[in-house]
């Protein structure tokens, strides 16, 4: 073999094994992939999961029993307005056991449902105050 042959069979030889890798690959592939972009464009997960995690922020945030009661009612009017706004139906429920002094131990339950014409997202969960909720 000249020297000029053996660069050629070297060219043809790569070129080959590069197809051939390339077929290979191109055939292993799947036949379709699958579209999970609409989950993107929907938001009420997404809205659901940062209501469910506010609500212990709310709760971790209060510094006595008056101002608990009072943190929750104004998140739970401003939770539902916001998601009247976005065409949804938000049922924020909670329960206050009663505080018999002003700075003693307590318990939140929720009850949070929300509704949209895609979608149905319940939670229930309790927490306890002044020992916060698990974020």
């Amino acid at each position: 073999m000249k020297v000029g042959a053996k660069g050629q069979f070297f060219v043809i030889a790569t070129f080959i094994i590069v197809s051939i890798l390339y077929s290979v690959s191109r055939w292993m592939e799947p036949a379709s992939i699958i579209d999970t972009s609409e989950i993107v464009t929907r938001d009420e997960i997404f809205m659901f999961n940062n209501i469910v995690e506010k609500a212990t922020y709310t709760i971790n945030g209060s510094k006595d029993c008056d101002d608990l009661n009072y943190a929750l009612q104004e998140y739970k009017i401003f939770a539902e307005k916001y998601a009247t706004s976005k065409g949804y139906n938000l049922d924020l429920n909670y329960t206050v056991a009663p505080c018999p002094q002003p700075n003693t131990p307590t318990t939140v339950a929720f009850n949070i449902t929300l509704i949209s014409p895609n979608s149905f997202l319940k939670a229930e969960f309790s927490c306890g105050w002044p020992a916060g909720c698990p974020i």
